[in-house]
């Protein structure tokens, strides 16, 4: 008999939020040599980059929906509850996520071109993503790590 694995207890939930980690860096860093290689002349290099940057694109869409999943409880209580206490830069992240994969898939399917103007929109909400992508996992590293079993236990 399988043992099912749960994305909301133990050490999963934490495993997919430490792999979110270098997913959104290879996200970021394909998206800026994307941006550098639409203002050269070289379409090669470009079409390299978009390719890159569409692959890990779906990679952080596979691991942001396993995030979203484990922490579902967070947005039924925003949906029952309000906003209230909870964390504003969650909220914007999640928007901007989403914001990030409409455009993303219409650029990749609907538009040719970076330098349309949802191109440079998308670009633009991607580098106000970075910021509130630091905040988040900043605020939440330490628990993080401790739910990994990563921290020294301190003696006495």
């Amino acid at each position: 008999m399988k043992k099912k694995i749960s994305l909301t207890k133990g050490k999963s939930i934490f495993i997919v939020d430490l792999i979110l980690i270098p997913v959104f860096v290879l996200v970021i860093y394909s998206g800026l040599k994307l941006h550098v290689a639409g203002q050269a002349d070289n379409h090669e290099i470009w079409e390299h980059w978009a390719h890159y940057h569409i692959i890990t694109g779906i990679l952080s869409i596979i691991f942001g929906w396993l995030h979203v999943k484990a922490h579902w409880g967070w947005y039924k209580g925003l949906v029952r509850k309000g906003i209230g206490k909870k964390s504003r830069v969650t909220l914007i992240l999640s928007l901007l996520f989403l914001i990030e994969i409409t455009t993303g898939i219409i650029l990749v399917f609907f538009i040719e071109g970076g330098n349309s103007s949802v191109g440079m929109w998308h670009y633009r909400l991607g580098l106000a993503m970075i910021l509130f992508l630091l905040i988040h996992l900043i605020s939440r590293f330490s628990l993080m790590m401790k739910g990994l079993g990563w921290r020294k236990k301190r003696r006495s």
